[in-house]
């Protein structure tokens, strides 16, 4: 009998020890990030702000009376992470911003790089609020990417070269149900798509076979207001998905590319294709997309 309530004794305490390291060994396993850090960063800062109103810069800047803004930005009110990191090895600015745009793998609202993003002592002083991130204009980097899987949240990546071997960078997480998009916006995310070189353009709307004059507005506005250079270098391409067979793809992305050149004609003819199905999708959906290349220039 005494045996048998010790054996009894010896089952529960092994219970209970068990359950502890598997309560301890959880408490220790990291936790994970929402993002995989670019390598040897460090992480400075990490700051939380809730409800609050959030400057979102979404394209070139503009001084009017001696006050620096961009040209297009939107106040929100907004859940923002923001993290502060600082990278002391031999990399280059553009490799962080390469590295999180492919994590991320959004729609680019806004990109800039170097001079064309203007005044680092603006981004540092009067949008991060870091004075850190001051350094040369032509040291540093900026993008605003939409999550592709959660509309109300928005990633906003600053970066900026201080030396030879050191970078800081600032990751805001943005999170807000305030509309971000507006035709203002729309028109800076399609421009920012073409100076990339190649990829797919937003805002490319069809209904029952035809492209949707209303809901590609946009599209077909910026395309038009290009300039002359642009237009030269620009090609477009149409692809369709919809159909079980290649050649019913194909006559829809010719249909579509017919009516597309014709819509966005403005002196200047820009080359159009139909491609049918010859490319994957950029997702999931298998509505008809506009993918476009810019000729390198001379």
């Amino acid at each position: 009998m005494q045996l048998s309530a010790m054996s009894s004794h010896k089952q529960v305490m092994s219970f209970v020890l068990s359950v502890f390291c598997c309560l301890f060994s959880v408490l220790l396993t990291p936790i994970a990030l929402a993002d995989e850090p670019f390598p040897r960063a460090d992480l400075i800062e990490s700051k939380a702000f809730d409800n609050t109103e959030y400057r979102l810069v979404l394209s070139g800047l503009q001084r009017r009376e001696a006050v620096t803004s961009g040209e297009v930005e939107r106040l929100i009110n907004a859940d923002v992470k923001r993290t502060f990191w600082q990278l002391s090895s031999n990399h280059e600015v553009s490799q962080v911003m390469s590295h999180y745009l492919n994590q991320w793998d959004g729609e680019v609202l806004y990109q800039c790089r170097g001079l064309d993003c203007g005044s680092s002592n603006f981004w540092a002083n009067k949008i991060f609020h870091n004075a850190k991130l001051y350094g040369r204009d032509i040291n540093q980097a900026y993008a605003v990417v939409m999550d592709p899987e959660k509309e109300n949240k928005t990633y906003v990546l600053y970066a900026i070269q201080r030396s030879k071997k050191t970078i800081y960078f600032n990751i805001d997480e943005v999170d807000s149900s305030d509309a971000i998009e507006n035709e203002e916006v729309a028109r800076q995310s399609i421009k920012t798509a073409i100076n990339n070189g190649a990829g797919w353009l937003p805002g490319f709307n069809t209904i029952d076979g035809r492209i949707d004059d209303k809901a590609s507005k946009v599209l077909i506005e910026t395309l038009k207001g290009l300039d002359a250079g642009i237009k030269r270098r620009l090609y477009l391409i149409v692809h369709c998905y919809q159909a079980n067979n290649m050649a019913d793809n194909f006559s829809c992305s010719t249909r579509l590319s017919q009516q597309l050149r014709a819509a966005v004609y403005e002196g200047f003819e820009i080359p159009v294709f139909g491609h049918g199905a010859l490319t994957l999708p950029p997702g999931d959906a298998l509505k008809p997309q506009l993918r476009f290349m810019l000729w390198p220039k001379r």
